[in-house]
């Protein structure tokens, strides 16, 4: 676990959470969450199934009632205050829209329960349809529409609120493939217009990266990582957050450092599967020299073919997937699987030896025994 990232003084937080736990009976769900979040922020909680990223967003929805701890909404202490009068909106995973009414009437529904002027609501529809292009579907009602669309009618009925934050919970995942990618699109580009504060669940890392302007990355309860999305990426603070955030994923290899002077030697297996070579310099805490076991963290597109007598190493490859533009190889190094990201025009076969150069400026080192990376 690193320290939440630090507050950003400039700015009142939209969202301020201190030290959050949650427990179901004797089972602690939520351990000590700290998170603040700025406005216009794009919050990610990610992690596997279980880790307690939903229970932690219906906390923030007042869904949940919390076990200890603070959560505060625009400099307001909503711990204890009902969900309707947080000042939220909130994107289910269901869609949550009424059957009987139209797409306009599930859109205006909140605004009609809140007295808001009949002008106002049908200006405030009128808007958000044409936002959202669903002018054409507001009589229409949710059973004559695609999951897109669906997607779309409850987003609008979120947008017309304008509320400080807006909550979307794993909103994407009932779509196929193709029409995720088109909503992952539709949400960040609303994100980019309207300036939103967001705070949006997901187990899909591909998400979490390509939406987020910061990721909570949980796992059993406890923040493992608090940051943006490349520094999650590229300085990942522990083993699960190396194997969970990338697609493939870090390479993580048991090797052998040697640090002498300014040289930094990598190696991998050993007898006949030994292979080593020279690495980008190490970082402070190794730099005092000698050899150190530890887990050495390879990204898949660290790795290149190599020109003739430019090679680092030389690997065979055991599986190849073409990916259209990409290829993805696996190899054997120092008797375990490397995934490498290749381009798409790789001409490589099964049991090919293939002249890699790697870019050492990456790598990540974490110690095996407490599996944070050794900064």
């Amino acid at each position: 676990m690193v320290n939440p990232a630090p507050r950003i003084e400039a700015q009142e937080p939209v969202l301020a959470i201190t030290d959050l736990t949650k427990n179901y009976g004797t089972v602690e769900v939520l351990k000590s969450i700290s998170i603040d979040m700025v406005p216009g922020d794009f919050l990610v909680l990610v992690g596997p199934s279980g880790c307690g990223k939903s229970t932690l967003l219906n906390c923030i929805a007042g869904l949940e009632d919390t076990s200890g701890g603070t959560i505060e909404i625009a400099g307001r202490d909503v711990t204890h205050v009902p969900p309707r009068d947080r000042d939220i909106a909130m994107v289910f995973q269901s869609y949550a829209l009424y059957p009987t009414m139209s797409v306009a009437e599930n859109i205006a529904f909140g605004m009609k329960i809140r007295k808001v002027d009949k002008d106002v609501q049908s200006k405030k529809i009128a808007d958000v349809a044409k936002l959202l292009q669903i002018e054409h579907l507001l009589d229409r009602k949710p059973a004559h529409l695609s999951g897109g669309q669906r997607q779309r009618v409850a987003m609008g009925r979120a947008l017309v609120r304008e509320p400080a934050l807006f909550l979307f919970d794993e909103p994407l995942s009932n779509l196929d493939a193709k029409l995720r990618v088109e909503m992952r699109a539709e949400i960040k580009g609303l994100h980019t217009r309207l300036n939103a504060s967001i705070v949006y669940v997901t187990h899909d890392q591909i998400e979490a990266m390509t939406l987020g302007t910061r990721i909570v990355v949980l796992k059993d309860g406890i923040i493992q990582q608090f940051g943006t999305p490349a520094e999650i990426y590229e300085a990942p603070a522990n083993l699960f957050v190396a194997d969970f955030m990338g697609s493939p994923p870090m390479n993580l290899l048991d090797a052998e450092v040697e640090v002498t002077g300014s040289d930094t030697r990598l190696s991998f297996g050993s007898g006949e599967q030994a292979k080593s070579f020279m690495a980008h310099s190490a970082p402070a805490a190794l730099a005092s020299g000698g050899k150190r076991r530890l887990v050495a963290g390879l990204r898949p597109e660290a790795f290149a073919i190599a020109q003739p007598g430019e090679a680092d190493v030389t690997l065979t490859a055991e599986v190849v997937e073409n990916a259209g533009s990409d290829t993805f190889v696996t190899f054997a190094l120092g008797g375990k699987h490397l995934i490498t990201r290749l381009p798409g025009r790789a001409r490589i076969g099964v049991g090919d030896a293939v002249p890699l150069s790697l870019d050492t400026t990456g790598v990540c080192y974490f110690d095996p025994e407490t599996t944070n990376r050794i900064a």
